[in-house]
């Protein structure tokens, strides 16, 4: 997403229109409003751009569908395009390039479907583990070996 003008939450509550002016006059039809003492700011945008957005979305997922659909179009375009986009599958073998390919289509038109973007953010994020794994040879060998013993107490995980 491109830097969004910023304005506080205050401005939205207390000078709507002048607001809204902002938001219609940014190039991205959208402003991110500062919540003070809140984690998390908003994204103001218009009815018609989220429209625009899904259904770019929408469009992307049903190319990638179609082009993991063909072999000849999946060998001669995602594959070569991957690297570029993820350079971590480097590190994959082959044939889970094409696992990843595949289920990254899968889990995106299954996100769509839904309005939820966290389970390809996470499946992107398993994948780039694993290729960390195939990258990092004495990683490997430990996850590799035979070893079937106890290998100690467990610490515990950190507090937040």
């Amino acid at each position: 997403m491109p830097e969004l003008q910023e304005v506080n939450f205050s401005d939205l509550l207390q000078r709507p229109n002048e607001t809204v002016e902002k938001l219609k006059a940014s190039r991205s039809r959208a402003l991110r409003i500062h919540r003070r003492g809140s984690e998390d700011d908003l994204v103001l945008t218009t009815a018609d751009r989220a429209t625009e957005e899904s259904e770019l979305a929408d469009v992307t997922v049903r190319m990638l569908r179609a082009v993991m659909g063909n072999p000849v179009l999946r060998s001669q375009y995602l594959l070569d395009v991957l690297p570029q986009v993820f350079p971590w599958v480097a590190f994959l073998p082959p044939e889970d390039r094409i696992g990843f390919a595949q289920e990254l289509v899968d889990v995106m038109d299954a996100s769509l479907e839904l309005g939820v973007p966290a389970p390809v953010l996470i499946l992107i994020a398993q994948w780039r583990n694993t290729a960390e794994v195939w990258a990092d040879p004495e990683l490997l060998a430990i996850l590799r070996s035979s070893d079937k013993g106890d290998f100690g107490p467990v610490p515990e995980p950190a507090g937040e």
